[in-house]
């Protein structure tokens, strides 16, 4: 499986990578915006490593490893809701435009009307403001972006899009595996 690196990709490949493959946290391989298609290709060193000041990054001889074990869509609002209320944050495909990349704060709206989606987000909660309902979402850019790298977009008329293509998973009963590379020994532990 294949997705489209820093171009893009779904959130159900990405469910998909993790009941099959499995991923490590981001403790030892952070987000770089890189992948596949623009210089980093997939290895241990990837999932996992450390750095020190006097001797580089190195690949880590063990690691936790992260695995789901259902995943599927979810869309609409009142599903949506209820997923949040049920297990948390859910990732949703968005329409990100330039008034959205110029946000600073307040509940957003969007008036092109446009739905085609090209970002992914990830829906955390709701609430309503001047009697107007709005989502709470997580964003990708940063602290220094809108809401402290959240923003609040109205609720309940899939403004952007952001209401139709959403995804739940549900981790595995065994909240991660331990790999030791240096001995290609798995043992799996729960806490």
């Amino acid at each position: 499986m294949q997705s489209d690196g820093c171009h893009g990709g779904g959130h159900l490949e990405a469910f998909e990578m993790m009941k099959t493959q499995g991923v490590s946290d981001e403790t030892c391989s952070i987000y770089r915006a890189r992948g596949h298609d623009n210089g980093i290709e997939c290895s241990q060193m990837v999932k996992c490593q450390n750095c020190l000041p006097e001797e580089g990054c190195f690949e880590t001889p063990v690691y936790n490893q992260y695995e789901v074990d259902e995943f599927g869509p979810v869309a609409w609002e009142r599903d949506i809701m209820q997923e949040v209320f049920q297990r948390g944050p859910i990732p949703c495909y968005i329409r990100a435009n330039q008034e959205l990349d110029d946000y600073t704060g307040g509940i957003f709206i969007d008036k092109t009307g446009l739905t085609e989606t090209n970002h992914v987000v990830s829906i955390v909660g709701w609430g309503v403001e001047s009697g107007l309902k709005f989502w709470r979402v997580r964003n990708s850019w940063g602290s220094s972006w809108g809401e402290e790298g959240f923003f609040r977009i109205v609720r309940g008329v899939n403004n952007l899009g952001l209401e139709e293509e959403c995804a739940w998973a549900t981790p595995t009963e065994d909240l991660f595996k331990v790999i030791n590379i240096t001995n290609s020994t798995n043992t799996t532990t729960s806490e």
